[in-house]
């Protein structure tokens, strides 16, 4: 396996070779300092994805959304430019928060809103920082049977960890949607969906439990609208 991968990482769809160990995740947080609680972990010991983990992990935030010292929503982002542009779900992000939280290699930032598309349901937020390492996004679809990598980023106290899934194109229409294969999960919210070379389709969400792919496409168009906005 290539060195400086951050583990350890979580698998559902487990179609590598395996090994399983134990580690400390939360779901339940206040502030910054969550309830840890104890999940199954799954490190994949092959190593046809680590390169690209390696690669687009520094470009995954965690994201937190606070209602009255409360956790209200939790999620991921993708990074999209050096001094701070990220891209998220705007149902992460929703207008009643009172404070907007983004963990980034065990950064702790306070975020504010840019640009909402309530209908994409895409945001674009913005961080203080001004030498980020930028997402890699791809335009095009993905190919129908590939294997494909859900990349997410979870917050224990104030450490950030890479959540990873595995998933399967399921359908691919004329249009450049996309279907993958995904079960829901409430940790893998704006997580960001690749290939093995790292480069990134779109970010994740769910509608009735059930996967929708917010398209590179679509987060290059909320970019654009939030740079004129600036």
């Amino acid at each position: 396996m290539a060195g400086g991968i951050i583990m350890p990482v979580l698998v559902r769809i487990n179609f590598l070779n395996v090994a399983s160990i134990l580690a400390g995740f939360s779901n339940k947080q206040q502030t910054v300092a969550p309830n840890a609680e104890e999940k199954t972990v799954l490190i994949p010991k092959s190593d046809y994805f680590s390169d690209a983990i390696n690669k687009v992990n520094p470009s995954i935030v965690a994201i937190q959304s606070f209602y009255n010292g409360q956790l209200a929503r939790h999620g991921s982002g993708i990074i999209l430019t050096q001094d701070g542009l990220i891209a998220t779900l705007n149902s992460l992000v929703p207008s009643y928060s009172s404070l907007f939280q983004v963990t980034q290699d065990g950064k702790i930032y306070k975020a504010k809103i840019i640009f909402r598309n309530y209908t994409k349901n895409v945001a674009i937020i913005s961080i203080p920082e001004t030498d980020l390492q930028v997402a890699n996004l791809k335009p095009t679809s993905p190919n129908l049977g590939q294997d494909l990598l859900i990349l997410s980023r979870l917050v224990n106290f104030s450490k950030d960890n890479p959540f990873v899934e595995e998933a399967l194109v399921s359908q691919v229409s004329d249009n450049g949607q996309f279907q993958i294969s995904s079960q829901y999960n409430q940790d893998i919210y704006g997580a960001a969906l690749m290939d093995n070379e790292g480069q990134i389709f779109g970010i994740l969400d769910f509608g009735n439990q059930k996967p929708v792919i917010v398209t590179s496409e679509i987060i290059e168009g909320a970019l654009t609208a939030a740079l004129t906005k600036l």
